[in-house]
């Protein structure tokens, strides 16, 4: 990471950090909203959930302030979303299902957020989202491999 890069990314985790301490009051209540938005733009992903979402909202909400609090740390996330990228190849996510999220959490959080959600801050999540997506992506991606290598 070049050290422009570097002054970047701090920058975004500030800007994430702060728009989460905006919403963080109404935190399930966002997650809960994302999920809605999601199965009501997207209604062939929802059996891909279970009946009962509350523990997959509080995994989002945890996966979430995970990618915030510690955006500054890529290196120390990069194995956990190489993981959950396994997972959820498993699970018989596509690429196309990662596009479909960012527009619908995009979405929820510039509604819960308001005034607060700047073009600013809604870089900083496009870009956070968009790295934490790639990983993950990467991480189908060697799942996939080793399924056809088997």
């Amino acid at each position: 990471m070049t050290e422009e890069t570097s002054s970047s990314h701090q920058a975004d985790a500030k800007l994430l950090q702060a728009s989460l301490e905006v919403v963080a009051d109404r935190a399930d209540a966002l997650i809960e909203s994302f999920y809605e938005r999601l199965f009501a733009e997207y209604p062939a992903v929802r059996p891909m959930f279970p009946a009962n979402m509350k523990p997959q909202e509080d995994k989002l909400l945890g996966a979430i302030v995970a990618l915030v609090t510690n955006y500054d740390t890529p290196d120390a996330l990069r194995p956990t979303l190489l993981a959950l990228g396994e997972k959820h190849a498993g699970w018989g996510v596509q690429p196309e299902h990662f596009t479909a999220v960012a527009g619908c959490l995009l979405a929820t959080l510039r509604e819960y957020a308001g005034d607060a959600f700047t073009p600013e801050v809604e870089g900083a999540w496009v870009r956070a989202y968009t790295w934490a997506a790639g990983t993950m992506m990467q991480g189908m991606a060697v799942s996939t491999a080793e399924s056809r290598a088997a």
